[in-house]
């Protein structure tokens, strides 16, 4: 049996156990398993399209929820969205996002044309004399603000602030304060992106890489380049595990762990991943690392996309496995779901019928557990812990140069098994050559039972249902030569 080696479009075809293509399928320890449907939780949508969120816990352990739209700001209240936005006007631009971050009891929030806002459990306002900020990090008592317009500076997209220490409301440079700011003028362009590591601030701009480390005062921070050559596409494209970064450059996927930026498509998908996404929309890309299971995911625009993040790469750290489950999102965030069940009810949900469509077994019933969530099209609030999606696989090539093979049966080794399967056999006679349909077959006692004669084979198995593969083994029998 050949063990499952997941989403691999740039290795050689004929290795055992590589899949050429699939189809909301996804890693994990074993194997590989359907990816589950993005589910509705019975919140009510935004009025405005979103354009960030935060989820965070306030000094005495209550949970927040906030969610930054194109009109306005919004704490979760139950099943609907409280609008905090206050006396403010807020309108932002076609690309603009919302920076969120939260410090000690505060909520911080700021975007160019809204400039830096507070609130402490009421409405939003405006921060006086602190910079306009696309960017926010609260690391080791400060407030960080990069990529900033202010009215000593003005514009500056190469600039960083940092509140004075234990101190939101507090942007007046002071040695005695530690309020202070600087640019990193070593690489060129604007600052893109910025995530905490640790107790240092990893900065990023397009093609390069800088960790900020706290000195005390008088220096404060100071930053250190660490790569001249990949950088980070967008606000939203890195993650943090708490160990290393993961995020999405121009060329290539990587993991930074502080020292050292490494990437991780390459020899897999990376050859793949140059070839669809949409260079000019690249900057909303986003990735999230999926703590509950272990999983970083990317997503990213595509070229047939119109700008929009219609695809998701899925990595499996401990595996080194890829997968794929294309998701329409316009923000992402983990949400801690609130005790819920049937017989008690709760905000969410009343009877079986009317409750979201997710199954009974989901991490998404424990109260306060940690979910991969987001906000869809239609700007509801969706955890990824739907019903397992319909997905399809399509392995790599198996055969010979020279001899002529004849496959007879298909056969997967499963943990649990698809509900339908479908699996349409290909073949080819030359490696070079695009494959062609041969046979098809539903799954019948455990296999395929396939007929089909060639040098090479290939097959594609869509499937409907929860299950997960763990190997694949095509039974050949020699065909002569030719």
């Amino acid at each position: 049996m050949n063990p499952a080696l997941g989403f691999a479009p740039d290795a050689d075809p004929t290795v055992a156990g590589v899949l050429t293509d699939c189809k909301n399928l996804i890693p994990s320890e074993l194997g590989m398993k359907p990816a589950a449907q993005v589910a509705p939780i019975g919140v009510a949508a935004t009025a405005d399209d979103v354009r960030g969120a935060l989820a965070a816990v306030d000094l005495a352990g209550n949970r927040i929820a906030i969610v930054g739209t194109t009109g306005g700001l919004y704490r979760l209240n139950g099943n609907s969205w409280a609008d905090l936005s206050g006396a403010l006007t807020i309108a932002l631009g076609s690309d603009e996002r919302w920076a969120l971050a939260q410090f000690a009891n505060s909520t911080m929030a700021s975007c160019p044309s809204a400039g830096m806002l507070i609130s402490n459990g009421a409405d939003f306002s405006a921060v006086s004399g602190a910079p306009a900020a696309k960017l926010l990090v609260v690391v080791k008592g400060f407030v960080m603000a990069f990529n900033t317009t202010d009215s000593v500076y003005g514009v500056s997209p190469d600039r960083w602030w940092c509140s004075a220490y234990l101190a939101a409301t507090d942007w007046t440079p002071n040695v005695a304060t530690m309020c202070t700011t600087g640019r990193l003028v070593e690489s060129g362009g604007e600052i893109t992106a910025a995530e905490r590591l640790g107790d240092d601030v990893i900065v990023y701009k397009r093609r390069s890489t800088y960790v900020g480390r706290y000195t005390g005062p008088a220096e404060v921070w100071n930053f250190t380049q660490v790569d001249s050559n990949v950088g980070c596409v967008g606000q939203d494209a890195v993650c943090d595990t708490g160990k290393l970064h993961y995020f999405i450059g121009d060329d290539d996927l990587y993991a930074f762990d502080g020292v050292q930026v490494k990437p991780i498509g390459r020899g897999v998908l990376r050859d793949w991943f140059v070839s669809v996404r949409d260079p000019k929309h690249m900057h909303k890309s986003m990735a999230f690392w999926d703590k509950q299971n272990q999983l970083a995911w990317f997503f990213f625009p595509s070229i047939k996309g119109g700008g929009e993040l219609d695809c998701a790469l899925v990595f499996h750290p401990a595996t080194g496995k890829w997968g794929r489950a294309d998701t329409y999102i316009r923000a992402l965030v983990r949400y801690a779901s609130p005790a819920a069940t049937y017989d008690s009810g709760s905000p969410l949900i009343s009877n079986y019928d009317s409750g979201p469509a997710i199954s009974y077994d989901s991490p998404f019933w424990v109260e306060a557990q940690e979910l991969m969530a987001g906000f869809d099209a239609q700007n509801r609030l969706v955890t990824f812990s739907g019903q397992a999606a319909d997905s399809s696989f399509t392995t790599g090539d198996y055969g010979d140069e020279d001899q002529h093979t004849m496959c007879h049966r298909l056969v997967l080794r499963l943990k649990a098994a698809p509900a339908e399967a479908l699996c349409t056999g290909y073949i080819k006679d030359d490696g070079g050559q695009a494959v062609k349909v041969a046979s098809q077959a539903i799954r019948d006692d455990g296999a395929f039972d396939m007929r089909q004669r060639g040098r090479w084979h290939r097959f594609k198995v869509d499937a409907k249902g929860d299950y997960l593969l763990i190997g694949i083994r095509p039974h050949l029998k020699n065909a002569g030569y030719r």
